[in-house]
């Protein structure tokens, strides 16, 4: 079986995840790098794996034997990163969002085009198998017209480190909700073309003094003339919380709830539900889909499922969102 050599860059927590997906997971890949600026970090995912470790990543980009690296370091790091492993002819898979503004969006995709590589941006769920069967629901035509899309996510809590940081996160519309952006062009079919947006810094300090929100509402339209709606929160006290559906004109898909559905305990109380903690939980298998079809579309030389005028596509949006919450007023795309 012909195999894509890859690398993943950046060790956090889901860096690992990657690094562990394509050494078990992904038959048509073979991991043959890990890098990060933390030495210790670096060698001992390099050593648990067996393969080249870096600390430094032009040094990574110079190994002749990467034919694709994985990008998953802080957002703010990403366009200078992606840019350099594009010119070095290596295909890149990086981590939503793509970048913090759609100006540096528009340098990547340039850098694509002229180098001829490959470029796909993780948004995991469109992988999910409550989704995907959400998708073909819909194009099947069981709920007729799409007219309305309606989601609801609340992490369990603030953002940790860089992240707590809009300058360097893109803040609650591009580090949280870009998935949420990209699900709803995904399933309506259609491009953001207005938003309003009303929220907040209600539940912590750090985020209000950074400049960041944590509880929003975005009401937005899309190109068919369909309408849709956003609830965002950094904080659910029971734990992870999304949910999602689809109104048409026959009918409407339910994707998501506050209960888990693999456990149940049914007592005189009632019938209780544990929930999902975080969103590993939730979508690791999405995250193995994910990566099998970058490496697949890179070896049979098609263009990725999620590619860079996606990603681009979901900057603008979040842009459109801090100038409507700023400026108090619906912004057209």
């Amino acid at each position: 079986m012909k195999k894509l050599n890859v690398a993943v860059v950046g060790l956090g927590r889901i860096g690992r995840v990657h690094a562990e997906i394509l050494f078990t997971r992904v038959d048509e890949a073979r991991l043959v790098a890990v890098s990060d600026i933390i030495e210790d970090l670096a060698r001992g995912v390099g050593e648990k794996y067996g393969v080249k470790w870096y600390t430094d990543y032009d040094k990574l980009l110079e190994d002749s034997s990467v034919d694709a690296v994985f990008i998953t370091t802080p957002t703010f790091l990403h366009k200078d990163m992606i840019i350099k492993a594009l010119e070095a002819g290596k295909h890149v898979f990086t981590e939503k969002p793509m970048t913090v503004t759609s100006s540096e969006a528009r340098e990547v995709l340039n850098a694509a085009k002229k180098a001829g590589r490959s470029l796909m941006v993780g948004y995991m769920r469109r992988f999910d198998a409550a989704y995907r069967r959400a998708k073909s629901e819909i194009e099947s035509g069981k709920i007729g017209d799409p007219l309305v899309y309606i989601t609801i996510a609340r992490d369990p809590g603030a953002p940790p480190g860089w992240a707590a940081d809009p300058k360097k996160s893109g803040g609650i519309f591009l580090d949280m909700l870009s998935h949420d952006f990209d699900m709803a062009r995904f399933l309506m079919g259609a491009e953001v073309s207005k938003v309003y947006v009303e929220g907040g810094a209600k539940l912590y300090d750090e985020i209000r003094e950074k400049g960041d929100l944590d509880v929003v509402t975005i009401n937005f339209t899309f190109s068919s003339g369909a309408f849709g709606m956003i609830h965002g929160s950094r904080k659910s006290v029971f734990g992870y919380d999304l949910r999602t559906e689809v109104m048409g004109t026959d009918g409407t898909v339910y994707v998501g709830s506050q209960r888990d559905p693999n456990f149940a305990l049914g007592v005189k109380e009632g019938l209780l539900y544990g929930g999902v903690k975080w969103f590993w939980g939730r979508f690791y298998d999405a995250y193995v889909e994910e990566d099998r079809e970058f490496v697949k579309s890179v070896l049979e030389d098609r263009e990725p499922p999620i590619t860079g005028v996606d990603g681009l596509k979901v900057v603008e949006i979040a842009e459109a969102c801090w100038r409507s919450w700023r400026e108090k007023r619906p912004v057209t795309l």
